[in-house]
């Protein structure tokens, strides 16, 4: 386990709210890039389906007692997929991030971990530096395994 300290609790409905406002900060201007605008009336459906997905393994991520962010990500049998790790702006560049991508990548060592993120976020470099590969592409998104 890293040495940043946070910690992941439990999703509630209570915490929709905030995860949409987390995911709005850390997506809008890559949606707005790649569709031109941010819909929220459209957005707010796809986080109420992707809610519905994903809510077993979507956990709050919290820093020093602040709910600062969220993650989620899924197993099969021989998979790990990483969905988000979105962290409140003024959290981010402080390892927070590169803390639970590593515990992930740690706790996962026999499974084969994917991802993808938007091909403009800077982000490539770090998932690059923890050993992770480029395996694909869309039109979008970057596909990224270790």
């Amino acid at each position: 386990m890293s040495n940043t300290k946070y910690n992941l609790r439990t999703i509630t409905e209570q915490d929709y709210d905030f995860i949409y406002q987390v995911k709005k900060d850390a997506y809008q201007k890559y949606v707005e890039i790649n569709f031109g605008e941010w819909k929220d009336e459209l957005q707010k459906e796809f986080f109420k389906a992707f809610m519905e997905k994903f809510k077993e393994g979507a956990r709050i991520i919290t820093f020093q007692g602040k709910d600062i962010g969220f993650y989620n990500g899924c197993q099969t049998e021989y998979t790990y997929e990483i969905g988000n790790i979105c962290i409140l702006p003024e959290y981010q560049n402080q390892g927070i991030g590169t803390a639970i991508l590593q515990d992930v990548l740690d706790a996962h060592t026999d499974k084969e971990i994917h991802l993808q993120y938007f091909k403009q976020n800077p982000v490539g470099r770090l998932y690059e530096r923890l050993g992770l590969e480029r395996c694909g592409e869309t039109e979008y998104h970057y596909q990224m395994r270790k």
